[in-house]
């Protein structure tokens, strides 16, 4: 029986975050940060976040292993049905369906808090990526071209869709996490997401 576990992050998670994000930053184009945010600039990013939207982390016996949140798509009041979501895992943990349980969990938080789309984001290529996004029903939606540069190259970014809630004609403003953080629904996605570590 494995050790793994989804629950909301805590600020005493945000350190174990940023070791996790740190590699991305400074080996990968995944993100296209150049520079390694300071801890206390990184805790209050987070904690900006988690302020409005879901913040997950997979814990493997107590220590975190990945995390995933969404966030605002763009500023502009027209867009607050749209979100996008961000997921890192870290390199000794892929491959363990832990990227997979994180997102079906923020795609089921999403609906359950008002959203409408939710949106990946992708520099190319990135297989792994692309492949789960196609595997939880995102559809591309467009490809920027040359849009980056990071590591003396320019980069493509692919962004995918998914619907997960009816557009209604007048739709109602998505909850803030904390409103729904101690309901039935979401201690059932929580369930069900876990289930599928198991």
């Amino acid at each position: 029986m494995n050790s793994f576990k989804i629950r909301l992050a805590h600020e005493d998670d945000y350190y174990s975050i940023l070791e996790i994000y740190k590699p991305f930053i400074t080996d990968t184009c995944i993100t296209f940060e150049y520079k390694v945010p300071s801890a206390e600039e990184f805790c209050d990013r987070m904690a900006k976040i988690q302020r409005t939207f879901p913040l997950l982390v997979c814990e493997d016996d107590g220590r975190v292993a990945g995390y995933a949140y969404i966030s605002r798509f763009r500023e502009r009041e027209a867009y607050d049905w749209s979100v996008e979501s961000s997921i890192y895992i870290e390199p000794g943990h892929q491959g363990q369906n832990i990227g997979k349980a994180l997102y079906i969990a923020l795609i089921e938080l999403a609906e359950l808090l008002g959203y409408r789309n939710v949106y990946g984001v992708v520099t190319m290529p990135n297989v792994k990526s692309e492949k789960i996004h196609s595997s939880l029903g995102f559809e591309t939606v467009g490809v920027l071209k040359n849009v980056g540069y990071k590591f003396d190259k320019w980069l493509d970014v692919k962004y995918l869709s998914l619907n997960v809630k009816e557009y209604t004609q007048i739709p109602e403003k998505p909850r803030k996490i904390e409103e729904v953080a101690h309901t039935k629904e979401f201690s059932m996605i929580m369930e069900r997401v876990q289930s599928l570590l198991s």
